[in-house]
Order: C-alpha cells, then structure tokens, then sequence
C-alpha cells in the first residue's frame, strides 16, 4: 500500500493507494473508494454501494479528476510545498488557465466585465467532458486571448483579469 499527500483547495489530504485486479483502491481517512479501469483514464467509481464515472489525467504536477463533470484539481506535493501546474500559473491569480488541454466550448465573460472569485469564466472540453473553468479572484476582465473553438493547453492563458486592490 502506498500513501500519497495531495493539495484540494489549501488542505493536505493523505491516501493510502492499494492496486487492485482490475483497478486500485483508495482510503481517505475512514471512507474507500474503489476504482475500476474502464479504458485510458476513464474509471468506474464505487462510493458506499454507488457507481460513478470518473476520469483521470496528470499534467505538470497536477491531476485532474473528473466525477460525473464535477472537476476535481490535485496538486502534487514537492519539496517546497505543492507544485504550481505549468508555467507557475499557482500565484497566477490575474490569468485563467485550462485545467487540462482541450476545446473552448463558451466563454461566460467579455472583456470589461467584473468577476467574483470562484465565478465561472469559461468552460473547456477536454476528454469529452465540459469542464466548467472559474475565477480564482476579484477583478475586471482585460483580455480574452482565445475565441470559442480554439484549442488551448495549461501554459497560456484564456482570459486575464485586472486585480480588485483589497
């Protein structure tokens, strides 16, 4: 059994990580989680007697998991502290990023307009599922860099903001 230590929204969370037959399962804390392999990345996801769909990806020392289109962000632990994702974009609060590559399906905001932390931005299809991408921060959007249909992948940003000063 292995433990592994992931960052979710500022908290460290420790799993123990068992392979399985056809699949592997997980313990977190009291609760276990059983996955089975589906195909590349895709996993049926047992959680007290229910299945889920769930994907999974890993990119620049981040996983992404995705469980009945609920987007999940995982960081990777480094050794000093969690890792960033491509191009440092952690303290990168003034630029949106795509959670993992993949096609701009709508783009909820336009240049000018203000945002609110964790109001949605953008949504991204990646894996054949839509991702919804939100603001990690308060502010005005300056730029869209992207149009709906353009592909985009972790390192560039989609849509920058102008930080509120609090």
């Amino acid at each position: 059994m292995s433990n592994l230590d992931f960052l979710f929204e500022d908290e460290t969370i420790t799993t123990k990580t068992e392979k399985t037959e056809n699949g592997f399962k997980v313990i977190v804390g009291d609760e276990v989680y059983h996955f089975v392999s589906k195909g590349e990345n895709l996993f049926k996801l047992s959680i007290n007697g229910q299945s889920h769909l769930a994907a999974a990806v890993y990119n620049d020392g981040k996983y992404y998991v995705d469980i009945d289109s609920v987007l999940l962000e995982f960081n990777e632990p480094s050794s000093d502290g969690f890792a960033g994702g491509g191009a440092g974009q952690a303290g990168e609060k003034d630029k949106i990023f795509a959670p993992m590559p993949g096609k701009i399906v709508k783009l909820q905001v336009a240049v000018g307009d203000e945002v609110n932390i964790k109001q949605q931005m953008v949504v991204v299809e990646a894996m054949k599922m839509e991702n919804q991408v939100i603001s990690k921060a308060k502010g005005k959007v300056k730029a869209i860099n992207f149009a709906e249909g353009d592909q985009v992948d972790t390192d560039s940003p989609i849509i920058e903001l102008e930080l509120d000063e609090e």
